[in-house]
């Protein structure tokens, strides 16, 4: 709803919050719409186990809050803590919902490689809406240096000074100290644009508990992945094309900042409860009255932010549990 909202002033720290309350954040937009619905909110709370009744249905959970151990009886649960803690939560319950054995696999991410340059004429790189200007020219590229399946969308980037000043730190550039306080004097002209790739899902790409245990003596997720060889070679596409973009726009003294974003998968959607361990709707295979509602359930990593399709799909499965009466 709009009027939550005050207007964009284009500050452009949209990542760090908004400091006039412009952003359409779960804080200002959803939460208070929830609230006065009805919904309460427990906050610094820490789930830890799905209980079950003799039929196997969820009937509650338990959660620490404020170093109590409480319990919270339901008939039905939606879990929504992403791609590492639902699979993290599922699998400290005895590995709960995964009869199929695909809770944690399948972890993807997309490729994010950066590419950065100074330009002549100041850029003012901080101001405005990060990711502003997006292409989806190479959503499925055409030509005979395509040697990868899927593609990959371009988009601007819009980057805080010490973002950017740990990038280089920890990129191949490798600067510390003066150089890097020269170059960062340069910053009211540098520029850069970066790719969203896709990424084939891997069973060896995963998620698993560790023996190492966090703060509250649970185990900590870990995690395994390695980019494979359609997604280096995707990335090796876009430093090409990216480099020819910059190269006509005038850039100096490019360069480059391997990354990856938006972690995906690991309680993959299907309907088959052999391969897959939630429905088309988010509901559990396995365990009547659980359901995910995360970037967890993609079976695929799709080429764009996920947020929108997150969105999307929890929209649906609250449609279908509503219109099933509550308790299916």
């Amino acid at each position: 709803d709009g009027s939550l909202r005050a207007a964009c002033t284009q500050r452009g720290f949209c990542q760090a919050g908004c400091s006039v309350g412009a952003k359409g954040s779960v804080d200002v937009v959803f939460m208070p719409a929830a609230l006065a619905a009805g919904a309460e909110l427990r906050t610094e709370a820490f789930a830890t186990r799905i209980e079950r009744d003799a039929q196997g249905r969820v009937s509650g959970v338990v959660y620490r809050s404020q170093g109590d151990e409480r319990r919270q009886r339901c008939r039905n649960v939606f879990l929504c803590a992403g791609a590492v803690e639902t699979p993290r939560l599922l699998l400290m319950n005895d590995g709960l919902a995964n009869a199929s054995g695909q809770v944690g696999r399948n972890f993807m991410a997309h490729a994010g490689l950066q590419l950065w340059g100074f330009f002549d004429e100041p850029t003012h790189p901080w101001r405005g809406i990060p990711g502003g200007l997006i292409s989806e020219a190479m959503h499925r590229p055409q030509g005979g240096d395509v040697d990868f399946a899927g593609g990959y969308l371009l988009q601007s980037i819009g980057v805080m000074p010490v973002t950017y000043a740990s990038q280089l730190a920890r990129s191949g550039q490798g600067l510390f100290g003066a150089a890097l306080g020269r170059h960062l004097a340069r910053f009211d002209h540098v520029a850069g644009i970066n790719i969203l790739g896709e990424c084939l899902p891997s069973e060896t790409n995963r998620i698993e508990l560790a023996d190492e245990v966090d703060a509250r003596g649970l185990p900590k997720p870990r995690v395994h992945f390695s980019a494979g060889p359609n997604e280096q070679r995707m990335t090796t596409h876009a430093d090409r094309t990216m480099r020819a973009i910059w190269n006509e726009a005038g850039a100096k003294d490019t360069w480059a900042f391997q990354r990856f974003a938006h972690v995906i998968g690991t309680c993959r959607m299907g309907d088959d409860r052999e391969t897959s361990v939630v429905d088309r709707d988010g509901r559990s295979h396995d365990v009547p009255g659980l359901y995910v509602c995360d970037n967890s359930v993609f079976p695929s990593a799709l080429s764009a932010n996920p947020a929108l399709t997150i969105m999307a799909l929890s929209l649906r499965t609250a449609d279908r549990f509503l219109a099933a009466g509550r308790d299916c």
